[in-house]
């Protein structure tokens, strides 16, 4: 690998406990150990572009979304084969048989010709009975590589004994609340700055922490006069409501609800539509089973989905997701802004909300390799 203080190319051998044999000083990550892609180069320019060169914060979790080097899925598969019982079971009395009739041929040149006639029909009845491997039947599924505690490993701990610090701007998730920062935010109805009256409190509904201690790092309870929320029953407001989730069951339905529990207050959903996920080779892609109630009975959403896009439907219905934490940052800030406008114009006008606002861009961090 080559060292990220020195550039030397750096054996096996000449980085032993991640020191640099070269220059002396010691780096964090060796993509022998910690997978491929993963060596502090890589990630520090990912941190680099992701916060505009600091300036902008963004979360371990969302670093852990443009870092990874893998995203691996599988559609769900009916079983296949035979049961491997039935092979035996054939194979037992075929050559149970065989030695049958070992005995009652007796011996003799016609004898032996018979024998072999006769193993050879059991070879082909075996075959044919075992028929093809048996597979058992295989539930959807995805993952990314590494996954979110090995990444957490990395970078909280690693990289913070090699550096002392985390890379600029990102902050942990997880601590951000313990270090003394807000995630809800505060916001009244109306707000005066230098005797100019603010817009209403626009209150946000996110259950992702991730994405929640983003906008609250970067300032945007304060800036848009944004109130976050973790959960439905946290709105306590009279003000528009954004519902930032992401693409799948559980958050479509969460707008849903969020509309019935407050029908006198304009509800938009922000969340990222499955339009822009669907055939998508770029974005990230994991497997989550639907919760069975909200599908027992197909729900009005639902239905008009599959009316409109049933591809998107069946991707629903199948449980897959893309969560909102995987956008890249740039594009998820400017789109809660103009999600934040839309809900205050939405506000005026009183129209029921547009559904998905966001669309996907190219890669925004390099990839493996790089």
């Amino acid at each position: 690998m080559i060292c990220p203080s020195c550039q030397a190319s750096l054996l096996r051998k000449e980085r032993a406990g991640s020191v640099c044999s070269s220059c002396g000083r010691a780096f964090a990550l060796d993509p022998k150990v910690h997978g491929r892609g993963m060596h502090d180069t890589r990630i520090r320019r990912i941190a680099e572009h992701a916060t505009d060169g600091g300036r902008r914060q963004i979360t371990v979790t969302q670093l852990w979304y443009l870092a990874r080097n893998a995203n691996r899925t599988w559609t769900a598969a009916p079983a296949s084969g035979r049961p491997p019982w039935i092979g035996r079971t054939v194979g037992v009395v075929l050559v149970a048989g065989l030695v049958a009739l070992g005995f009652l041929i007796g011996e003799g040149h016609f004898s032996g010709l018979l024998w072999w006639a006769g193993a050879a029909v059991a070879a082909l009845v075996y075959m044919v009975a075992k028929g093809r491997p048996h597979r058992p039947a295989r539930r959807a599924g995805g993952y990314l590589s590494p996954s979110l505690r090995d990444f957490r490993s990395m970078i909280c701990v690693r990289w913070v004994q090699a550096y002392g610090s985390l890379p600029p701007g990102i902050v942990d998730d997880e601590k951000y609340q313990e270090a003394g920062g807000d995630t809800r935010g505060g916001a009244g109805a109306v707000r005066r700055t230098g005797g100019q009256p603010r817009a209403e409190a626009v209150e946000l509904l996110c259950p992702d922490r991730a994405v929640r201690v983003f906008l609250a790092a970067n300032g945007f309870p304060r800036r848009l006069n944004l109130t976050l929320a973790a959960r439905l029953d946290e709105l306590s407001g009279t003000g528009p409501v954004m519902v930032l989730h992401d693409a799948d069951v559980r958050g479509l339905h969460l707008v849903a609800d969020t509309r019935a529990s407050l029908p006198q207050r304009v509800v938009v959903d922000a969340g990222l539509p499955v339009r822009a996920v669907v055939g998508n080779s770029t974005a990230v892609k994991l497997h989550e089973e639907p919760p069975a109630g909200v599908l027992r009975e197909q729900p009005p959403w639902l239905a008009r989905i599959a009316q409109a896009a049933p591809e998107e439907a069946a991707w629903l219905i199948e449980g897959w997701r893309s969560p909102v934490a995987a956008v890249p940052p740039a594009l998820l800030a400017s789109a809660v802004e103009r999600a934040v406008q839309k809900a205050r114009g939405d506000r005026e006008r009183q129209p029921a909300a547009a559904v998905g606002f966001m669309s996907w861009p190219e890669p925004a961090a390099p990839k493996d390799g790089t």
